[in-house]
C-alpha cells in the first residue's frame, strides 16, 4: 500500500483545490445556458450517445520502464519518443471494467488484412483460443492510494494541460503538480534492453529504433502504415473479430481474463517489490473476486464492487515481444495498432453502495505496459504519470451517479464535458473505433440489435465514425 507524507498529502490538497476553483471559474461561463452542471468538482453538459476525439499530435515521449528491482523498490526508465496515428494509443492497450458493471459480450476487432496477418503467424493454440463451458492511480482496485482518492485528489505529470469541452467552447488549465519526479536510467546496458520492444505480429506496430546519449538514453518510434486501403474518408476494408467473449454462452476466445493478486495465497504472479511495486496480475477467479491458477471464463453475473477485471490478449509475453514485464508476473499482450475496435455489451446496475469506488463502475484501456509492470505502486514503475495513455470510455465518478464520463489522459489530455446515460437496468452495445485512418478516436452507443460477428463490415464501421456527435478536440 503506498504511503504519503502529511505535508505531501497537503500540498496535493491544495493543488487540486487550486485546479477546482480555476475549473469553476471558466466552466460554467463556458456551458449553455440551463446545461451546466457541476457535483464534487466535475463539470457535466448534455446526454449524448456519441463523442468523438480529435487532433491528436501523433507524437510526444514518455518513460518507458526497463528495470524493476525488487530489493530496493525502485524502478528505472529511460525517455522513449513515439509517432504515428493516434500515438500513443496505436500502442498495446488493455480493457479495464470496474464494478458494479454486467459485462454480457467483448469483441475486439482489427482491420481484416492485420488480422489475416496475425492468424498466418499463429502456430499454436492455447487455452483460451476458444473455450465453451469466468485506471491507473484513478482506478485502485485494493485501496493502494485510497488516502488520496478519498480527498479527490489525482496525480498526474507537471505541466500537463487538461481541457474541458462544453457546447463546443474549450476551457483549459495547466496542471503545474509534479509529483514524485520519473527517473531516467543512466545505464546503457539497461537502455539496450528495450530495441526489441516492438512486436511483429502486427503490421501497425511501431518500428523501433535506439537513441543513446550517456546522461540521456532515448528510444524512438514511428508507425508504417497500415498494409489495407486507406484514405481521408477512412478504411475502405472489412474489420475481422480477433478476440471474443460472450457471458451467456461461456465463450472465450483470443481472451486472457486477468485481476491483481499475483503472488498471493499461492497464485501465480508475483509479490517481490512489495508496497512499492504495488499488486500485480493475476489470472481471474470466475467471479473476478480473488485469484486463480490459470485461466478460468469470466461467470455469467455482475462484476461486485471496487472489482477490477481485465481483458489482454491470449498471447503470452514470453515471446519477448511486450518489452519490459514485471519479472516473475503474469503477462499477455494487449492490443496493438492505430486501427482496432472494442465492441461492449454491458450494464452498470445501481447498488447505492458508498464504499470506497461504491457504485463507480468504469471502462477504460490502459496503456498495457501499466498493468505489466505496477499499475497501482510507486509512480516511477509506470509509465503512466509521464503520459502514456489511458482512455475513459464510461466511468461514474460519483456514488450512484448517473452519468458516464470520458477522459483522455495523455499529452496533452482532455475530456469532454458531454455525458452518457449509466446503464443502469437494461444493457447497452457500445463501440470504441481507434480510427487511425481518421485520426480519431469514437465512443458510440448503438441500436440494439448489433451483432458481434466475426466480421464487421467496413461502411457499416465507417458510419459509426462519421456519424454525427459530441467532438473534442485536444489542445496540442
Amino acid at each position: 500500500m503506498r504511503s504519503f507524507s502529511v505535508a505531501s498529502t497537503a500540498v496535493m490538497v491544495a493543488v487540486v483545490i487550486f485546479l477546482n476553483n480555476v475549473l469553476d471559474g471558466v466552466t460554467a461561463l463556458a456551458c449553455a445556458a440551463g446545461t451546466a452542471e457541476e457535483i464534487a468538482g466535475n463539470w457535466y453538459c448534455s446526454d449524448v450517445r456519441a463523442i468523438t476525439y480529435t487532433n491528436f499530435p501523433g507524437h510526444g515521449s514518455y518513460n518507458k520502464i526497463t528495470n524493476m528491482d525488487a530489493s530496493s523498490g525502485t524502478c528505472s526508465s529511460v525517455r522513449y519518443n513515439y509517432s504515428g496515428s493516434l500515438a500513443p494509443l496505436n500502442e498495446e492497450l488493455s480493457l479495464h471494467i470496474r464494478g458494479p458493471t454486467w459485462l454480457k459480450q467483448v469483441a475486439i476487432y482489427m482491420p481484416d488484412t492485420v488480422t489475416t496477418a496475425n492468424k498466418k503467424r499463429t502456430n499454436k493454440a492455447s487455452f483460451h483460443d476458444r473455450n465453451h463451458g469466468g485506471h491507473q492511480y484513478l482506478h485502485n482496485r485494493h485501496g493502494n492510494v485510497k488516502e488520496i482518492q478519498q480527498d479527490n485528489l489525482v496525480n498526474r505529470a507537471a505541466a500537463e494541460l487538461i481541457s474541458a469541452t462544453i457546447d463546443g467552447q474549450l476551457a483549459s488549465w495547466t496542471n503545474m503538480y509534479t509529483g514524485p519526479g520519473p527517473s531516467l536510467a543512466t545505464d546503457t546496458a539497461a537502455a539496450l534492453v528495450m530495441m526489441a520492444v516492438s512486436d511483429d505480429s502486427n503490421t501497425s506496430t511501431p518500428e523501433t529504433t535506439m537513441e543513446v546519449d550517456a546522461q540521456n538514453p532515448t528510444i524512438s518510434s514511428s508507425s508504417a502504415a497500415l498494409p489495407s486501403a486507406t484514405s481521408s474518408q477512412g478504411r475502405s476494408g472489412n474489420w475481422a473479430r480477433q478476440a471474443y467473449y460472450n457471458a451467456a454462452s461461456g465463450t472465450a476466445e483470443g481472451i486472457t481474463i486477468l485481476n491483481h493478486f499475483g503472488g498471493t495465497d499461492g497464485i501465480p504472479g508475483t509479490s517481490a517489490g512489495g508496497p512499492a511495486f504495488g499488486v500485480s496480475l493475476s489470472y481471474a477467479s470466475p467471479n473476478g473476486q480473488s485469484g486463480a491458477a490459470s485461466p478460468q471464463i469470466l461467470s455469467n453475473t455482475m462484476i461486485e464492487d471496487d472489482t477490477e477485471v481485465i481483458i489482454m490478449s491470449n498471447r503470452s509475453c514470453e515471446d519477448g515481444g511486450c518489452g519490459y514485464t514485471r519479472p516473475g508476473g503474469v503477462a499477455y499482450h494487449g492490443f496493438s495498432g492505430s486501427e482496432k475496435l472494442f465492441l461492449l455489451e454491458f450494464s452498470m446496475p445501481i447498488t447505492n453502495s458508498s464504499a470506497f469506488n461504491g457504485d463507480m463502475p468504469a471502462i477504460w484501456l490502459l496503456n498495457a505496459q501499466i498493468p505489466l509492470t505496477s499499475q497501482y505502486g510507486n509512480p516511477d514503475c509506470s509509465c503512466w504519470t509521464s503520459g502514456c495513455g489511458e482512455f475513459d470510455l464510461f466511468e461514474v465518478l460519483d456514488h450512484g451517479d448517473f452519468r458516464c464520463k470520458s477522459t483522455l489522459h495523455m499529452a496533452p489530455a482532455g475530456g469532454s464535458s458531454d455525458w452518457f446515460a449509466r446503464p443502469s437496468s437494461d444493457s447497452i452495445i457500445a463501440a470504441v473505433v481507434i480510427a487511425g485512418a481518421n485520426e480519431e478516436a469514437a465512443i458510440r452507443v448503438l441500436d440494439e440489435g448489433q451483432s458481434f460477428n466475426e466480421i464487421l463490415n467496413g461502411s457499416v464501421v465507417n458510419g459509426w465514425v462519421k456519424e454525427q456527435s459530441s467532438v473534442f478536440a485536444l489542445e496540442s
